[in-house]
């Protein structure tokens, strides 16, 4: 009986979860030749990096893979998707095309929390 007490007591024992280990970020030792300037490099690529961001944030290319009404998604590398979402006042280029499944198309709206893409211009590559 008390061996099946305490057979149950340390089944039902949890232990606590470890805590993880901070990560050290790198920096430059003290008194680096040319410190400065490899600070100024590294916020000049920071700051690239940044744009290149808001501009893919507000931009799709790529080759759709399911088109109706006001919905389309595009396929814009290997296993990568994204949604785009057409309004009333959609332009889409040439005039009077339809991006159909398979067509290459360009697209420039405003980008979504969601990832998705509010199109306000699809260009259909021809």
């Amino acid at each position: 009986m008390v061996l099946a007490l305490a057979a149950t007591t340390f089944a039902g024992a949890q232990t606590p979860a470890a805590t993880p280990a901070p990560i050290v970020v790198p920096s430059l030792p003290p008194n680096t030749p040319g410190a400065d300037l490899i600070r100024t490099a590294i916020g000049v690529a920071q700051q690239l990096l940044e744009q290149q961001r808001i501009r893919n944030a507000n931009n799709a290319f790529g080759s759709v893979t399911y088109f109706r009404r006001y919905d389309m998604q595009i396929k814009t590398g290997a296993n990568a998707y994204r949604s785009i979402h057409l309004h009333p006042g959609t332009v889409i280029n040439p005039r009077g095309a339809t991006p159909g499944v398979g067509a290459r198309v360009s697209v420039n709206g405003a980008g979504q929390p969601d990832g998705s893409l509010e199109a306000n211009t699809i260009t259909v590559q021809q």
